[in-house]
């Protein structure tokens, strides 16, 4: 069990490990209170629309994946528009960030995720052509990114007419 595993680690790209460690780092900075330039809480996730966008497992998946992430944003953004107590600063145009663990885990798990996948497509390339993998982890990647996302796009809203939402 020990050599599979370490075969796995070992055969991961670089690039993967220092995105974790990227991940990582952006999720310890939001654990603590902070002042941000507001267009900053968008980065990380057009970082993930991008990846899901270039992860492409096929034309089922991506609608899959695309319908589950327009479904859950739209609901968050619109109906829960959670903000976990942000606040507009006007001067600056920035966010009073207060400290949580919600974009660590939503980052974290996306990433945990997507790794699982690969290497589970790797090991059995075979289940590239089965349906329901094709369409389970699709809408499961699908709705953490469209939370990630409408929770992003409704601390990005906030602004001097609305200082903040109740989440």
């Amino acid at each position: 069990m020990f050599e599979f595993v370490s075969q796995i680690v070992t055969r991961t790209p670089i690039w993967v490990w220092i995105i974790l460690a990227a991940l990582v780092f952006l999720g310890t900075q939001a654990l603590r209170t902070r002042t941000v330039k507001r267009f900053t809480v968008l980065i990380a996730p057009i970082a993930f629309l991008i990846l899901g966008l270039v992860s492409s497992r096929g034309t089922v998946a991506f609608a899959a994946w695309a319908i589950a992430l327009l479904a859950v944003g739209t609901f968050t953004f619109f109906v829960w528009k959670p903000t976990a107590g942000a606040r507009y600063v006007p001067e600056g145009d920035r966010l009073q960030m207060p400290g949580s663990v919600v974009p660590m885990l939503l980052m974290l798990t996306i990433f945990i995720l997507n790794y699982a996948i690969n290497v589970t497509l790797a090991i059995n390339p075979a289940l590239r052509s089965e349906l329901v993998w094709q369409i389970v982890p699709s809408v499961v990647l699908g709705v953490l990114s469209g939370l990630f996302a409408g929770r992003a796009l409704t601390m990005y809203r906030l602004n001097t007419a609305t200082s903040t939402f109740s989440a």
